[in-house]
């Protein structure tokens, strides 16, 4: 007689739901993290920036304290979010130590998010921002740290870029967006093949989302046809991935970049009511992929998992 398995008794506790009581806790920690933050750069940056680092790991400590107790009660998702807000103080303290020992850039606030020139303490602190990520999601085992990981990779790369181009220009930096987000993908593809689906999730989403913003620059660009092209090929590709992946995320950015185009096209070849009339059938196409989808997508799935061993 064989015994069956069980999982750990806390292991579904463990995940989130989309229910009220999560509803609450995911809107909670986003405004805390936003308003902490906001806070933290509202401090004067005098004496030196010692009152940035204190107010700053004040909130952190706090945030920590608050993470293992909740951790200890057994409140695994709450917990988790309070980690990932930590995380995300992670610069905050870094600009009050950096400006405490003399070596935080003065034209970092005047530069913005997208400086000309490479600056290498602004630099480390989204590699700190990385490491500490990484760390803290291996510590608490909550996926949900990885947003905080995989957005500070894309500004990351941004911020790395004035490293090897001079006074990079906007469609250098749309270029960037495409490039580390399909390294964001990259790494996300692999962690499916590893069976950690759920860890590999913001990767898609953050990477596709820096895929997107880079096509959407390309595409708004002033008499840039090649953008919208590049947008509707990389749509219909990444939707007709979605199914066999079994990623309802790459469905979304699937059909978005897909439809975008269509609709460009169709606005630009005529007038309203023939707009309309194209973007009715062009809808009820989408309806009926998804009912083709439906019916034979799981057989197309598991044939093309097993040829390329996805």
């Amino acid at each position: 007689m064989t015994v069956p398995r069980l999982s750990p008794p806390d292991a579904e506790e463990r995940l989130p739901r989309f229910d009220t009581p999560n509803v609450l806790w995911f809107f909670g920690a986003i405004a805390t993290t936003t308003a902490s933050n906001a806070v933290v750069a509202a401090v004067q940056p005098s004496a030196r920036g010692t009152w940035i680092l204190l107010v700053a790991i004040a909130f952190a400590a706090v945030y920590a304290a608050l993470s293992a107790v909740l951790r200890a009660s057994r409140l695994w998702v709450p917990g988790g979010l309070f980690a990932t807000v930590v995380v995300s103080l992670v610069p905050a303290v870094g600009i009050g130590f950096e400006r405490l020992i003399g070596v935080w850039p003065s034209t970092a606030t005047q530069d913005g998010p997208a400086p000309q020139t490479f600056q290498g303490a602004v630099f480390a602190l989204g590699l700190l921002t990385i490491v500490v990520g990484l760390v803290v999601c291996a510590l608490v085992r909550f996926d949900f740290v990885l947003s905080i990981v995989a957005l500070a990779a894309l500004l990351t790369a941004q911020l790395f870029l004035p490293a090897v181009v001079d006074h990079p220009s906007p469609d250098d930096r749309a270029t960037t967006a495409i490039v580390s987000g399909a390294v964001l993908v990259l790494a996300g593809l692999l962690l499916d093949r590893s069976g950690k689906r759920r860890t590999a999730f913001w990767w898609h989403v953050v990477g596709l989302g820096g895929i997107a913003f880079g096509l959407v620059y390309f595409a708004a660009s002033e008499g840039d046809d090649g953008g919208w092209i590049a947008m509707l090929v990389t749509g219909i590709v990444v939707l007709l991935l979605a199914a066999p992946l079994g990623r309802a995320t790459w469905a979304v950015y699937g059909v978005a970049g897909a439809y975008a185009p269509v609709v460009h096209y169709v606005a630009d070849g005529g007038g309203s009511l023939q707009v309309a009339l194209a973007l009715v059938f062009v809808s009820l196409g989408i309806v009926a992929l998804g009912i083709v989808v439906h019916l034979h997508g799981a057989a197309w799935g598991a044939r093309l998992r097993e040829r390329y061993r996805l």
